[in-house]
């Protein structure tokens, strides 16, 4: 279920998104300094306000132009998470201005973002078949074995996490089954080597 935090939130990202790609056109008056009506931005001093020295993106007659398009997508999936697409337009970008420091420092976060990511799906899947081997060995009372992979699992897991300390706990009281040297026959059936 959507939060209404989290709807309103892709709602405005969605309409900014929209303003900044030229596909809806926003005007307005000068902007109301500290909500005071008639006094707009840069006047409250009663000094003449300063040309702008950003003219704000780049415009084509179709619209924003390649490069500042495929900056603002990237920016945006990487804000939502989506750093494969993230990384597309941003290689987009660099196409239509090679060298350009921006899109390269871009391309560079979102290739370690996905390597990351990648990392961690490897480490959860490890972890997987490690569970599985830990209640097999449970399961015919192979107790060192049990032991054996929980201590891997603990090496995998963040040293401040609640599982490690879960992990710690169950890896005392198999040793308390280690210790009473409990179906002894069985140990080592499971574990590989």
């Amino acid at each position: 279920m959507v939060s209404f935090a989290q709807s309103l939130n892709s709602r405005c990202f969605t309409i900014a998104t929209l303003v900044l790609l030229g596909a809806v056109g926003v005007t307005s008056p000068g902007a109301i300094a500290d909500g005071i009506p008639g006094v707009t931005l840069g006047t409250e001093t009663g000094a003449p306000p300063e040309a702008p020295t950003d003219t704000g993106p780049e415009l084509t007659e179709q619209g924003l132009a390649p490069y500042t398009q495929a900056m603002l997508l990237g920016y945006a999936a990487e804000e939502q998470g989506d750093y494969q697409t993230a990384l597309i337009n941003f290689r987009r970008a660099l196409a239509e201005r090679p060298g350009d420091s921006y899109a390269l420092r871009a391309i560079a976060n979102m290739e370690s973002y996905i390597a990351a990511e990648r990392r961690e799906i490897a480490r959860q899947q490890q972890l997987a078949n490690l569970r599985q081997r830990v209640d097999t060995a449970v399961s015919v009372r192979d107790w060192a074995c049990a032991a054996a992979t929980v201590d891997e699992m603990i090496t995998l897991v963040p040293s401040n996490s609640l599982e490690r300390s879960r992990l710690v706990t169950y890896r005392g009281e198999l040793s308390s089954l280690l210790d009473a040297r409990s179906d002894i026959s069985q140990w080592s059936s499971v574990c590989p080597g």
